[in-house]
């Protein structure tokens, strides 16, 4: 097994044992969660996991972390909504390939969102 499908693996069973749903559109990891609007304990452990399933993708290159984390505006959406976003670009683009490649052994992958990603694949 290569080193970045080893990488790919391990970032997709600790998203799945901790209930994070991830994605790659284009360059860019995309991890998100659920949990019942305005619970603060749960928002507090999403804030304290993604940055350990981020830190899991090796960074390659100038990229940065966004989403909806407790550090600006966009927490108090996620606490609201209950649905936290992250996303990380800059990312080893071989283990982004590997994590496309084995996504549906750990996440259901609905037929839209597979269309959309070889849409956005033929654009690029």
């Amino acid at each position: 097994m290569s080193e970045a499908r080893e990488k790919a693996i391990k970032l997709l069973e600790t998203a799945k044992a901790w209930n994070w749903r991830v994605d790659v559109d284009g360059g860019i990891l995309k991890i998100t969660k659920r949990f019942a609007p305005g619970d603060n304990d749960a928002f507090v452990d999403c804030d304290m996991e993604y940055d350990e399933i981020l830190g899991l993708l090796p960074s390659t290159s100038a990229g940065s972390v966004w989403g909806t984390d407790g550090g600006g505006i966009g927490g108090m959406s996620a606490l609201n909504e209950g649905i936290f976003r992250m996303n990380k670009s800059g990312g080893s683009k071989r283990v982004l390939s590997e994590i496309k490649k084995n996504i549906s052994n750990y996440f259901l992958q609905w037929p839209h969102e597979k269309m959309y990603r070889e849409i956005r694949e033929k654009v690029s």
